[in-house]
């Protein structure tokens, strides 16, 4: 008995035993908060895509009231439950969007909640925002030995619609390239490519000063010659779309027919004034001298400004395209030399009187509009200073356009070009230009 009573054998394994208990329910509740971090992740996925497509949408809606047409007709709130449903995530009942993989029978104890909301500042910085918060609650279970009856699971994302620009300055196609010494200022707007090309913003000068902008982006890269000027770049940004586009369309339509009064003559005359018996012509030939404008010009064959004349007025100038007088006709061209004074304002709207009737329904994109080009070959060439301005929207859509603009402060000064080039100083705003005539380009991102 005494000897029995003395072993120390099974002592351990009964301290085992009890070690255990607590092992066990410690490893048992681990695996509970695994689980409950395995659903964070889903709900941080479902909240993540909730935002994403929700902003996608609310950059759809901001496009539309920019007169560019939203073809989403759903709202902000469904597109981003409609995307945490996807994800395994949806309010009671509200399981029946495209796609879902909500449960319509939950366990017991189980529910979900999610909510989409429009911001317009998210942790001190205003704009455009979308927030989804999604959640679960369940009942926990060894959990309950801490005291938790349910445990609820909450995961939230943000996304953020962000402004790339409304380009003052907008190349189509080609690079948008800064040479020499050149200054820009355009601080209520800014320059944009469209090109996808490695130096789709291209500054190849020395002491530029850029600084003074709204935002520099292209949908390629950047090329940088003269220092550092890259870093104020966006790259890859998304396309601006060309908000003037319909004009080529209806001025492509248009054919000598078009004009009762045919051929001008001699003298620079602008559509709808008195010059004929037969009605409006096209103007075939520029004056020498002093020309003083005033309303719509349609203008064939070569203009040339050249030498030292005044050209002032307000009026808009609109240079024929291609096979206008005939299947070999190359369109009109613009070409100024020599030093002249240039002091051009656009009207500030154009009526269905001052154009030819095919021309009727495009008579809203010309409000502003100083100079329309659309001759491919053509390489025009802007140059202002102190005394010279261009005041209003240049239209070349297939031309590389060398911009030299002068410094004078107008609120509707913008170029959209097939390419442009900017040199000398220059100053550009479009905050007075008509919305149909700016240009936007968005681009969604998720915000910490």
């Amino acid at each position: 008995m005494r000897n029995m009573l003395n072993c120390r054998k099974g002592s351990a394994a009964i301290a085992t035993v009890v070690a255990m208990i607590p092992l066990i329910a410690a490893i048992a509740l681990g695996g509970e908060a695994g689980t409950w971090y395995v659903t964070r992740h889903h709900a941080q996925n479902a909240a993540d895509a909730a935002a994403y497509s929700g902003a996608l949408k609310l950059a759809c809606d901001l496009a539309a009231s920019s007169s560019v047409l939203c073809s989403d007709a759903n709202t902000v709130d469904y597109r981003g439950k409609q995307f945490a449903a996807q994800n395994a995530f949806c309010n009671s009942g509200d399981t029946s969007y495209p796609g879902s993989r909500c449960s319509n029978a939950l366990p017991t104890g189980t529910s979900q909640s999610v909510t989409i909301a429009q911001l317009t500042s998210w942790k001190g910085n205003t704009g455009n925002f979308v927030q989804a918060t999604v959640s679960q609650q369940q009942p926990a279970f060894l959990a309950k030995f801490l005291g938790l009856t349910t445990v609820t699971i909450e995961a939230m994302g943000t996304a953020s619609v962000v402004d790339v620009t409304n380009p003052c300055v907008l190349a189509l196609k080609d690079p948008i390239t800064f040479q020499g010494s050149t200054t820009v200022n355009s601080p209520t707007c800014g320059l944009a490519s469209n090109s996808p090309s490695q130096n789709s913003v291209d500054f190849t000068g020395n002491g530029l000063n850029v600084t003074n902008v709204g935002t520099i982006s292209g949908a390629g890269g950047c090329k940088d010659t003269g220092g550092a000027q890259c870093s104020k770049a966006i790259t890859y940004a998304p396309p601006a779309p060309d908000p003037l586009s319909a004009l080529n369309a209806a001025i492509s339509a248009l054919t000598p027919a078009s004009f009762t009064g045919g051929s001008c003559g001699s003298t620079l005359k602008a559509y709808g004034t008195a010059t004929s018996t037969t009605g409006p012509c096209y103007n075939t030939t520029w004056p020498s001298g002093n020309v003083t404008l005033s309303g719509v010009y349609f203008l064939t064959g070569n203009i040339t400004i050249n030498g030292g004349p005044t050209i002032s007025g307000t009026a808009t100038l609109i240079f024929m395209p291609p096979k206008f007088l005939n299947a070999s006709d190359p369109g009109a061209t613009l070409r100024i030399t020599g030093n002249p004074t240039i002091q051009l304002t656009a009207l500030d709207s154009v009526s269905t009187t001052q154009v030819p009737a095919a021309m009727a329904s495009v008579v809203g994109l010309m409000s502003k509009l100083l100079i329309y080009d659309p001759e491919a070959s053509s390489n025009l060439k802007i140059s202002g200073n102190s005394s010279s301005y261009f005041n209003g929207i240049t239209y070349a859509p297939n031309a590389d356009v060398t911009y030299q603009g002068s410094t004078a402060s107008y609120t509707c000064v913008q170029v959209i070009a097939k390419g442009v080039s900017l040199s000398g100083n220059s100053s550009f705003d479009n905050s007075g230009c008509p919305a149909s005539s700016v240009a936007h380009s968005r681009y969604v991102r998720m915000v910490p």
